[in-house]
């Protein structure tokens, strides 16, 4: 519980805009949270799936496709449809669900963008998850997320 009131709030607060998209931030972001939770816990930490915890990739993706659902459903102000389009219905797709299609990015930095980052991501996802209610979402994407990594 303190890690989750003390120290998940201050390491994971703004992900989704500053995105820790090198190896090497997302290895200190690792080691920040298991230094907290040594400090917790002490010398022997349960391991992450008996305390319902998502590792540090794992919990970024669920910030990035709980950001995109929210923002689809209209419950925040950035509209992240801008510069994502609408792909056309390939064989074996959902013609529900047409792909989404990445907008163009010319640098490295360009593909860490959160509009490029989500669309991969969001067209991974299981139908189920896409048709869910924003107030479904958090609790179906955890466990999917979780299942990935």
């Amino acid at each position: 519980m303190a890690y989750l009131t003390l120290v998940k709030p201050k390491l994971f607060y703004g992900t989704p805009a500053w995105h820790p998209w090198t190896k090497a931030n997302i290895g200190k972001m690792a080691r920040t949270q298991n230094k907290a939770l040594h400090f917790i816990y002490g010398r022997h930490v349960p391991p992450p799936q008996n305390m319902k915890m998502l590792s540090v990739p794992a919990q970024l993706v669920y910030n990035d496709l709980l950001l995109f659902k929210k923002s689809l459903c209209g419950l925040t102000d950035y509209n992240a449809m801008a510069r994502i389009i609408v792909g056309r219905v390939h064989r074996g797709d959902d013609p529900q669900h047409p792909r989404l299609q990445q907008p163009p990015a010319r640098t490295e930095l360009g593909q860490c963008v959160f509009d490029y980052r989500v669309v991969a991501f969001w067209n991974a996802a299981p139908p189920a998850l896409k048709d869910c209610s924003a107030a479904q979402f958090p609790s179906k994407c955890k466990a999917y997320v979780s299942e990935c990594f």
